[in-house]
């Protein structure tokens, strides 16, 4: 200090190096620093002391406030909803003891109609129930100092945000810069119901109060063909007979199903585990490039259909190619096989001893096989497309990821899912206090519209705000980004692309296809890592579309913490007053 004053320094410069996140700000003297106009960021919005929450005239939906300026929504008529959305409740059916066929549930599974008008821009959210009668899921409304809040113990609500193969989309699937979620709550579990919730079948996924990607595996990857099979008829059980009939038993089975396909007009979808894979080629180049393929002599044709096809042949129309899904078999490098292209002579009708002789850079596809219906591994769909975040009974907070897992044997890469997840240390987040928790995924890597289109996943940093302060951080995240299932879009409706607030998400744990429940659907990973709930009341929801510095979290939480009423000490209680630092050290905040 001798040094600063001999030199008559009047003033230090100093400068915070934000490489990894600013800890504070500093504002010129006399004046402060204010946030950023935060409504360019947000894109959903929900507040239970606001009425028009239920703009769908039901409690059991609630419809956001707020609206993304880049959301699409032109109008669609879905006539396949009943195929999935029986399993959440978004379509309901009633169990008829007295229909031995459930000519009820055959008519929910294939009769249902989801209508989405056009214009509606909003991300709605609906109670989930179930049709099993397994489970419950109650959600109360109620009133206190604070206002209106939602009281859950053991519901939770439950939406999409994107439908795959239509343009509606109400929230996007990527971001610039990063994403921040705010949430206003109370732990609360001093109200009982009398029946199963989800956290009673599973009580280490208890806590999850918010959930992005898709909601349950794919529930035609396997043939069901329902558990009134072998000595009986119909759905009646033949004198003698010892096999199970299921409850919910009906006439036709899964494998007798056909829908109508939605994007190719005219086209019939079996819900047998379909190995195919139907594309619609429209650049002309990429047919034209193909107009060869069976080469000057071809001795057989190609699996493509396009070989006969030439640049005078093609009439314009977009041409439909249908091929068989594959796993590769041996990792061999092809340019060592199209190195060997002509060893068989300028005219291969016969294998040579390598077995390349007969090989074309246009005939080789690979060393492959075709997938049988024993090889569809749904956890394809599901690695890096759920994640959760979570408050456990100790107050700790943190997330949980399914992300893959894969070894090789011999030629085959056998694929699997793990579990990723980390939480912070215990009563970060306080018991029976209106708590603002804020959740902010901050990218290293900013991408303009292009990047996001094409750009590969990106890493950053998701941190847990508790009360306005930092108390949990997990570095080199890698960014998640939902995406659809391989399935046929007209047997996924509503399944990818969702989001949950109060809870995680069932599976495939209350699915019902025909004939009832498959059980091979039960025990899956979603229903196993993120069926559970969060006990307790929130009051208000948001969801911006940017990474919020500090300033701006500061903002919210003030806010927050004048709406419910400066008598409310959980939002100044003091195992609040520190943050936590990049290295894990805390610093006492007065």
């Amino acid at each position: 200090m001798s040094n600063i004053k001999n030199y008559d320094f009047k003033k230090l410069d100093i400068k915070l190096s934000n490489s990894d996140y600013w800890d504070f700000y500093l504002a010129d003297d006399y004046t402060t620093v204010g946030p950023e106009d935060l409504s360019n960021c947000l894109v959903a919005s929900f507040d239970f002391n606001n009425p028009n929450i239920f703009t769908s005239g039901s409690p059991t939906t609630i419809s956001s406030l707020t609206t993304w300026t880049g959301a699409t929504n032109t109008g669609y008529t879905f006539s396949t909803i009943g195929l999935t959305g029986i399993d959440n409740g978004l379509i309901n059916v009633t169990h008829d003891l007295s229909d031995n066929f459930n000519n009820n549930l055959l008519n929910t599974l294939t009769g249902s109609t989801l209508i989405i008008p056009s214009g509606d821009t909003r991300l709605h959210l609906n109670q989930v129930s179930g049709s099993t009668g397994n489970y419950i899921y109650p959600i109360d409304y109620e009133l206190d100092y604070t206002g209106k809040y939602s009281k859950l113990s053991g519901g939770f609500y439950q939406g999409y945000y994107a439908i795959d193969g239509s343009n509606y989309q109400v929230l996007p699937n990527r971001v610039s810069n990063g994403f921040t979620t705010t949430f206003l709550l109370k732990r609360d579990d001093t109200t009982t119901y009398s029946g199963n919730t989800l956290n009673t079948t599973y009580p280490n996924n208890k806590g999850f109060f918010f959930y992005l990607g898709t909601r349950a595996e794919n529930k035609f990857w396997n043939l069901f063909n329902g558990a009134d099979t072998g000595c009986t008829s119909g759905c009646t059980a033949d004198s003698g007979c010892t096999d199970t009939i299921s409850p919910w038993c009906t006439i036709p089975k899964e494998p007798s199903i056909f829908i109508q396909g939605i994007i190719n007009t005219g086209d019939t979808i079996s819900l047998f585990p379909d190995q195919k894979i139907t594309n619609k080629i429209t650049n002309k180049f990429l047919i034209f490039g193909r107009a060869n393929q069976g080469g000057f002599y071809p001795c057989s044709t190609t699996p493509s259909g396009l070989g006969n096809q030439t640049t005078w042949s093609w009439d314009g129309e977009p041409t439909k190619i249908v091929t068989p899904k594959t796993i590769q078999t041996n990792f061999q490098n092809p340019f060592l096989v199209f190195g060997r292209a002509n060893e068989g002579g300028f005219y291969p009708c016969s294998t040579t001893p390598s077995g390349f002789g007969n090989q074309t850079t246009w005939s080789f596809t690979g060393f492959t096989e075709s997938i049988e219906f024993d090889n569809i591994d749904y956890k394809l769909d599901i690695i890096d497309n759920a994640i959760g975040f979570r408050i456990k009974d100790d107050g700790s907070i943190g997330y949980r990821l399914l992300t893959v897992t894969g070894y090789c044997s011999g030629n085959t890469y056998v694929s699997g899912v793990t579990i990723q997840e980390g939480y912070s240390s215990p009563n970060m987040v306080p018991y029976h206090a209106w708590t603002s928790v804020i959740v902010r995924f901050s990218l290293d890597d900013n991408f303009d519209y292009c990047q996001l289109k094409e750009g590969k996943p990106r890493t950053g940093k998701l941190m847990f705000y508790v009360n306005g302060k930092l108390k949990f951080i997990v570095n080199n995240m890698h960014e998640f980004i939902a995406k659809r299932l391989d399935e046929h879009m007209e047997k996924q409706i509503g399944v990818p692309f969702n989001m949950s607030l109060g809870g995680g998400s069932q599976g495939l744990i209350e699915t019902l296809t025909f004939d009832g429940i498959d059980t091979s659907d039960l025990g899956l990973p979603i229903e196993t890592n993120f069926a559970g709930t969060f006990m307790g009341n929130i009051r208000n929801f948001n969801f911006y579309i940017c990474d919020l510095n500090f300033i701006d979290i500061q903002y919210i939480y003030i806010n927050e913490s004048n709406t419910i009423s400066p008598i409310n000490n959980s939002l100044l209680s003091e195992n609040n007053n520190s943050l936590i630092t990049e290295s894990g050290d805390y610093i006492s905040i007065f």
